[in-house]
């Protein structure tokens, strides 16, 4: 097959989680005998080079003006590469994109409920455009590939088959990483996006009050980062939690070698969201660092000695400082077997995304007139 990878609101100009997963699933496809463009609207046309063997048409659009003309410009571009189907990263609707979707084979990821993430990330106009597009958007895809169960549920009522698929690590670029010494000080690893309050930034630092003697490394965030996240500038953190910023893998990897565990999402709650399965917590386990978090994980077992669940909820933490020392002390010199996470792979499951994907080809050319 022809994929053509339509990217929104993913920058693969620097190394991210997201950049990571887009170039493990387009050269795991194209591993697999298929051809793969990636394509999308950038604020920078400059590439991470690590995105490389991917073919990247990137365009910037400019200001909101030029953006609302640029999309269908990037249509033309991927009508004129004639994909036999478009994978879709969805984010919002932009115009060309339905008629797009609706003349190619279209299977858009569902990475969360925009409908209320966009409430705590956009401006009430752009809610408001949003809340009068999307279905018009979604109706015109041909099938939906949720990374939850709980999202499939949540787009159900549009009627398009349904793949669930979880978020997957490349377990083979990762090594298991050496246990720090049992007699070493404890440490925390986050790792975190600017302007996401369901990663719960600020409930680390209720964390981090609660457990002096514990040092936190957050990988992603500055401290304005976090002034903005607890909306004061009159306080400052925790002095056991340290902000390091955006770092590449080369430079935070460090910090998950000397780390004892690491910390998932805390903060899911605020989205009326209930399961998740972040990226970041398939790098951790890929290392070998049990997990920490608030949210139910969709390919994580319930009673997994590796991952300490705690709840979904704006809750005190006080209460559950025990359980998360106990939890701490028990993997003190100790690291996540690689078998108990081989399901995590993506080598398990790309073959079952490409299989959908020929599915819905088929489907779309067996139906056409």
């Amino acid at each position: 097959m022809k994929i053509a990878y339509l990217g929104q609101m993913a920058d693969v100009s620097r190394e991210t989680s997201i950049a990571k997963k887009i170039r493990a699933q387009c050269l795991f496809w194209q591993e697999a005998g298929h051809s793969v463009r990636y394509f999308a609207l950038t604020p920078t046309l400059t590439v991470w080079p690590g995105f490389a063997p991917v073919t990247a048409d990137l365009l910037a659009p400019g200001n909101p003006l030029a953006r609302l003309l640029s999309t269908p410009v990037l249509c033309r571009r991927i009508r004129a590469w004639q994909p036999d189907v478009i994978y879709f990263r969805y984010a919002h609707h932009s115009p060309g994109l339905p008629a797009l979707f609706q003349a190619i084979p279209t299977i858009a990821e569902i990475n969360s409920d925009d409908t209320t993430e966009y409430a705590l990330t956009l401006s009430p106009a752009k809610q408001l455009y949003h809340r009068f597009t999307r279905t018009r958007l979604l109706r015109a895809v041909s099938g939906f590939v949720p990374v939850t169960h709980e999202l499939a549920q949540r787009f159900a009522p549009f009627g398009h088959p349904v793949c669930t698929i979880a978020n997957a690590g490349d377990l083979a670029s990762f090594c298991l990483l050496p246990a720090p010494d049992p007699a070493a000080n404890l440490r925390l690893v986050f790792m975190g996006s600017p302007g996401t309050p369901w990663h719960g930034l600020d409930r680390l630092s209720e964390l981090a009050r609660l457990a002096p003697e514990l040092r936190f490394d957050i990988i992603g965030c500055t401290v304005g980062d976090w002034c903005a996240e607890m909306k004061t500038r009159d306080s400052s953190p925790p002095p056991n939690l340290l902000f390091h910023g955006h770092l590449s893998r080369t430079q935070y990897e460090p910090m998950l070698r000397q780390a004892t565990a690491a910390l998932g999402t805390f903060g899911l709650y605020r989205k009326g969201m209930d399961e998740a399965c972040p990226l970041k917590v398939r790098e951790y386990l890929a290392c070998g660092l049990p997990v920490i978090g608030a949210y139910r994980d969709t390919d994580i077992p319930d009673g997994a000695d590796y991952f300490l669940r705690l709840p979904n909820a704006a809750t005190p933490l006080a209460p559950l400082a025990e359980k998360i020392t106990a939890f701490l002390n028990r993997w003190t010199g100790q690291r996540v077997p690689r078998s108990a996470i081989a399901h995590l792979d993506l080598r398990a499951k790309e073959p079952v995304r490409l299989a959908f994907m020929k599915q819905i080809v088929d489907g779309f050319r067996s139906s056409a007139p």
